[in-house]
C-alpha cells in the first residue's frame, strides 16, 4: 500500500503529540492551564516569526474561518483540561478519542467528503480498543462526561476548518490562529492559578511548546493534504506511542486487556485505511 503525504504527516503529528504527553508528566506542580499557556505562547512566537519572514498578512478574506479554527481549538483544549481536573485522566483521554469519529461525521456537512461505509465498523473498533486500553470510570458525572464529549466535538470542528482552508492560506497562518485565540481565552483561569516555574520546569514547558509547534505543523499539513476519512483514525496511534514512551521512560506495562485493546486499535486503523477514499 502506498502511503500518502497526509498519512505520513498525521503519523508524525501523533508521535510529537505523544512526546508532549510524556513531557507533561515531568511538569508536576504546574497547573494544566499554565501548560496550555506556555505551549501556546512558544507556538505563537515561532509562528509569528515565520509569518513575518514570509510576509503573510494576518487578516484577510479568510479571517472568519481562521478565527473559527482557532476558537474551536481553544474551546476543545480548555474543556479537555477542565475534564482532566474533574475526572480520572484515563477517562478524559478516552472520551477525547471520540474526536476522530466526530471529525469524519462533520466532514460530511462541512466539506462534503463522505467516508466509505465499510470504514465505520473499523472506526468504532479502534475506539473500543482505546476504551480497553484506557478504561472508563463509570463513576464520572454526566456533566463532566458531556464536557468531554463537547471537547471532542470542537476538535472535530477545528480539524474540518483546516481542511476547508486548504489551498487558500499558508499552513503557518492556520497554526498561528490557534495560539492567537487560545492565549487570551485561557487568561481568566491562568491568572488566579499561576505557579512560577523553576528552571527545570521552564525548560520542560518550552520543550512542550516546541513539540506542539512541530506537531501542529504536521497535523495541519495532514488535513490540508487528505480527507478526514483517510487520516483522522490515525490519531489513535497516539495510544501506541504513549505505550512506548510509558514503557521506556516510566516503566509502565500494559495488562492483557490493554494489549487486546492495542491490537484492536491497529486492526481498526489497518482496515479503515484499506477502505478509505482515494483522496
Amino acid at each position: 500500500m502506498q502511503i500518502s503525504k497526509g498519512i505520513k504527516y498525521i503519523i508524525l503529528a501523533t508521535i510529537f503529540f505523544s512526546i508532549i504527553n510524556a513531557l507533561v508528566k515531568y511538569c508536576e506542580g504546574i497547573p494544566a492551564i499554565e501548560i496550555v499557556f506556555f505551549r501556546s505562547l512558544v507556538s505563537l512566537i515561532i509562528t509569528s516569526y515565520t509569518i513575518y519572514k514570509l510576509k503573510i498578512k494576518i487578516f484577510n478574506e479568510h479571517t472568519p474561518k481562521l478565527f473559527v479554527r482557532g476558537l474551536a481549538g481553544a474551546i476543545a483544549m480548555s474543556l479537555y483540561f477542565y475534564t482532566i481536573h474533574n475526572m480520572p485522566l484515563a477517562t478524559a483521554v478516552t472520551i477525547l478519542y471520540l474526536a476522530p469519529i466526530f471529525t469524519v461525521i462533520f466532514a460530511i456537512f462541512f466539506t462534503g467528503e463522505y467516508p466509505n461505509k465499510k470504514q465505520w465498523p473499523f472506526f468504532l473498533l479502534s475506539f473500543v480498543g482505546v476504551v480497553l486500553m484506557k478504561n472508563i470510570d463509570t463513576r464520572v458525572s454526566g456533566l463532566h462526561f458531556m464536557m468531554g464529549i463537547i471537547a471532542a466535538m470542537f476538535s472535530g470542528v477545528a480539524y474540518n476548518m483546516i481542511r476547508i482552508l486548504r489551498g487558500k492560506v499558508h499552513h503557518s497562518l492556520v497554526i498561528f490562529y490557534f495560539p492567537f485565540i487560545t492565549i487570551p481565552f485561557c487568561l481568566p483561569w491562568l491568572i488566579p492559578n499561576w505557579v512560577t516555574p523553576n528552571y527545570y520546569q521552564l525548560s520542560i514547558l518550552i520543550s512542550i511548546g516546541v513539540c506542539t509547534q512541530i506537531a501542529q505543523v504536521f497535523m495541519t499539513k495532514a488535513y490540508m493534504s487528505s480527507s478526514a476519512a483517510k487520516i483522522s483514525h490515525f490519531n489513535y496511534l497516539t495510544c501506541f506511542f504513549a505505550f512506548i514512551t510509558g514503557l521506556i521512560f516510566f516503566g509502565e506495562v500494559l495488562n492483557i486487556i490493554s494489549i487486546i485493546g492495542l491490537v484492536l486499535v491497529f486492526v481498526g486503523i489497518l482496515f479503515s485505511t484499506r477502505f478509505s477514499p482515494k483522496n
